[in-house]
């Protein structure tokens, strides 16, 4: 008796237990995870060009819709048109909802045309939205002497690349795989901020793949000057800004050329992608999508937007997935054609950029975001440089100083390569 009654109070004991572990644990809340944690922003291009602007300037007020108000860092990691950070967001970073990214519109399309570098499924990445869609545009230096689309018919002309996927590749390709144009393409330059410092060189005749927003926000002064001219622009529909530039779309001799276009020129209604890896937690993942959308509507990113000229014409991450499956199912003799208007190189002159390190003499003119962004003039040149606060050595009158000293009107010596500073020595 005193055993079945001990039995019974064990069994008891075992039920209560086995009742207790089976309790399914509380998850934590996306607040708890993201309190105190912070969420670096890859951005697949250097400092100083309309990608990486319109991160910073949607990570100083992302942060406030994300609950538990992570910080967010932006980092640069330029390579191959964004694809380095493409595939590291597919295949390497983490997948907790602390790694999110910024890559070409073209990029999401890359292993569609074949495109064996690209390591990832594009469908399968977590699209949190874009800052805007996008109209590119081909611009010639007034050196060149081209005005006209149609002068590249029967003349060259040099624009610059940044890699395979990118605009700025694959649109010259296009022109003369389709067009018949001669434009020659120099490939390899860690971004667009580097393709308009080549230009202002005269290394580059001028660049096709060009974003509208980009050009007319961080180089007005070319336009407001007549140093370009802006003479085709390309995407699905034109741009109000612009009504009287040639339209590509309008240049298809044929239906099936048009739909060729219309393939590849989808790209540009994600025109500045923001997005996540796949294997983030779903409730982490929406989330996401809500701040980012909750961002685009906030009003001080608005005047943010509006002050530095970037346009605001959001896109959900949902929309995007859906825009993603589209084109996936478009019909394979458009992708083949595409692939082969995009890819070959048969009419097209490609070679390697070879960016110079140089040093200038001269004085700071403007300084911009913590000197990050310094812009100079001498030796009868001028131009801006990205200031890193690891790889960029700063001495003030011999001794090491932060860049936050650098101040406007002080003399320096400039060494750089491309857009980059490596060292900047003032008096």
């Amino acid at each position: 008796m005193k055993f079945a009654k001990k039995l019974g109070v064990l069994g008891l004991a075992g039920i209560a237990i086995s009742a207790f572990s089976a309790t399914p644990t509380l998850a934590q809340s996306v607040a708890d995870f993201y309190k105190g944690k912070t969420i670096t922003m890859w951005v697949g291009y250097s400092p100083g060009g309309g990608y990486d602007t319109y991160a910073r300037t949607v990570a100083r007020y992302m942060t406030n819709h994300i609950p538990g108000n992570p910080k967010i860092v932006v980092k640069n990691k330029p390579g191959a048109g964004s694809m380095l950070v493409a595939n590291e967001l597919y295949n390497v970073l983490p997948k907790d909802g602390t790694a999110i990214g910024v890559i070409g519109r073209g990029m999401p399309m890359e292993p569609l045309l074949g495109n064996s570098s690209a390591k990832f499924d594009a469908s399968k990445f977590n699209w949190l939205g874009s800052a805007n869609n996008e109209v590119s545009v081909c611009v010639s230096m007034k050196s060149t002497g081209i005005t006209d689309w149609k002068q590249l018919l029967t003349k060259q002309m040099t624009v610059g690349g940044t890699g395979a996927g990118a605009d700025t590749d694959t649109f010259p390709k296009v022109m003369n795989n389709i067009l018949g144009t001669k434009l020659k393409l120099v490939t390899g330059y860690p971004g667009g901020t580097d393709v308009n410092f080549a230009m202002e060189r005269g290394e580059l005749g001028g660049r096709c793949g060009y974003s509208w927003t980009s050009l007319k926000s961080r180089k007005a002064d070319w336009l407001k000057e007549k140093k370009v001219t802006v003479f085709l622009q390309m995407s699905t529909e034109k741009h109000a800004d612009i009504p009287d530039v040639p339209f590509i779309m309008d240049l298809a001799k044929n239906d099936k050329e048009r739909k060729i276009l219309s393939f590849i020129y989808a790209r540009q209604a994600w025109g500045r992608p923001f997005l996540a890896p796949p294997g983030v937690p779903a409730d982490r993942v929406n989330a996401l999508k809500a701040a980012f959308m909750a961002t685009m509507a906030d009003p001080k990113y608005k005047k943010d937007a509006v002050k530095q000229r970037l346009e605001v014409g959001p896109i959900s991450g949902d929309q995007i997935s859906k825009l993603m499956a589209d084109l996936y199912a478009s019909p394979k003799e458009i992708i083949e054609a595409a692939k082969r208007a995009t890819n070959s190189d048969e009419k097209t002159d490609v070679s390697k950029a070879v960016i110079p390190t140089e040093t200038i003499k001269g004085v700071i003119t403007k300084l911009r975001n913590g000197a990050r962004k310094v812009s100079y003039k001498g030796q009868g040149r001028k131009g801006s440089l990205s200031v890193s606060g690891r790889k960029t050595k700063v001495s003030i009158a011999g001794k090491k100083a932060k860049r936050k000293k650098l101040k406007v009107g002080m003399k320096c010596d400039f060494t750089f390569r491309g857009s980059a500073a490596k060292k900047i020595s003032c008096g």
